[in-house]
């Protein structure tokens, strides 16, 4: 499989804080991939240097056969990688369609095309009916599949999905699965930070586990889960023994 995204010797430093140590990943194409791991292990500093939100301290980045180690967020997204937050993002006093508008822009510069893409991705991500509605309005669910829908429509290749099932009912959950299939299914890469192991490990192809900013394991989401090095790093040693 050809990697659409890999990080090479990634390292993150705040000072004397490491965030991220010596990470080197490689995603896909076609993949759902799983960035797993306990608070603190790293994966919320991964994904801005993967989006260009900050530049790593050491290493590179490379997507779809280029260094864009050095291009900030907004010359990524052109590219193709598209992103949603941990904190929804939406603009609250606009309507959800012109929040999708914001995100078809980065493509469509002429405003007709550009709504035109976002009823289309508004379609897609089942929120159609939502269109005129204020973004302040929607319930956190339809909240977080807005921030989908805004990174849908820069037509990404790679999106980068931060938390988009957490803390949702187990019905939300499962319709927020099934958009993830769609996507993929759409032919674009995802990769997903994830809390929620029951949830994210049935859909994922591969999981990486990060732990204390360093890759602690990665492969087949079974064997992830088995591992006694992820045991430990979620559950402690005690439970790592009778793995």
């Amino acid at each position: 499989m050809t990697a659409l995204l890999e990080t090479r010797g990634v390292w993150q430093r705040f000072g004397g804080l490491v965030a991220n140590s010596d990470v080197s990943i490689s995603v896909g194409r076609g993949e759902i991939v799983g960035l797993i791991g306990p608070n603190g292990a790293g994966k919320s500093t991964l994904f801005n240097l993967i989006a260009g939100v900050l530049p790593p301290t050491q290493g590179s980045i490379w997507f779809d056969g280029e260094d864009v180690t050095k291009l900030p967020a907004a010359e990524r997204c052109q590219r193709g990688v598209g992103r949603t937050f941990q904190v929804v993002k939406s603009f609250e006093t606009m309507t959800v369609i012109d929040n999708v508008i914001v995100g078809a822009l980065m493509r469509n510069t002429v405003m007709r095309e550009a709504r035109r893409k976002a009823h289309e991705v508004l379609e897609f991500t089942g929120l159609a009916a939502r269109a005129d509605v204020l973004a302040s309005d929607l319930v956190p669910a339809e909240k977080r599949r807005l921030e989908v829908a805004r990174a849908l429509a820069t037509e990404p290749k790679l999106l980068l999905l931060d938390e988009v099932l957490t803390g949702l009912t187990p019905t939300e959950a499962q319709t927020g699965v099934a958009l993830v299939r769609k996507v993929r299914d759409a032919g674009i890469t995802v990769l997903m930070v994830e809390h929620v192991m029951e949830i994210v490990m049935p859909l994922v192809d591969r999981a990486i586990v990060l732990d204390l900013g360093k890759v602690l394991v990665e492969g087949k989401p079974a064997d992830v889960v088995r591992d006694p090095k992820v045991i430990k790093a979620y559950l402690g040693d005690r439970h790592a023994v009778g793995a």
